[in-house]
C-alpha cells in the first residue's frame, strides 16, 4: 500500500533536523522505504575517514504503516537469540499513532534509547 506523501515528508524533515547542520559531515539520520515500512538509520563516518570512506549505517527504528496507523519498532541488537529482529514497541501506548509524528517524538525522547547503543 502506498505511504501518504505528507507522512513521508514529515519523516524526511525529522531526519534532516535531527542532526545540527555543522555536524552533518560526520553524522546524520537517514530513512529508507521498503513497502509499507520506513527504517531509520543512524549514520556516521569512522574517525580519520576520507571523503571516499563509506558511512556506517546502523538501523535504529522502524515505522510500519498498515493503511490507517503507524506502529513503532526497535532493532534488537544485543543479548538476544535473534539479533537484528524488529520488536514492536507495544509496551507503551504511544507506540501506535495515526501519523508518524508522535512516534518520531518518542524516538527523540532521551528517556527512550533509540540513538546509539543500548548497553
Amino acid at each position: 500500500m502506498p505511504l501518504p506523501e505528507t507522512h513521508l515528508r514529515q519523516i524526511a524533515r525529522w531526519c534532516e533536523q535531527k542532526v545540527p547542520e555543522r555536524l552533518r559531515f560526520r553524522v546524520r539520520v537517514e530513512y529508507k522505504v521498503r513497502g509499507s515500512n520506513v527504517t531509520l538509520h543512524e549514520c556516521h563516518v569512522p574517525i580519520g575517514a576520507t571523503p571516499e570512506t563509506k558511512w556506517f549505517r546502523q538501523p535504529m527504528a522502524q515505522l510500519r504503516y498498515d493503511g490507517s496507523s503507524w506502529q513503532l519498532y526497535w532493532a534488537e541488537r544485543h543479548f538476544s537469540e535473534h539479533p537484528g529482529r524488529w520488536v514492536a514497541v507495544d509496551y507503551d501506548p504511544r507506540g501506535t499513532a495515526p501519523s508518524p509524528g508522535p512516534l518520531l517524538d518518542m524516538i527523540a525522547d532521551p528517556r527512550v534509547s533509540f540513538f546509539g547503543e543500548k548497553d
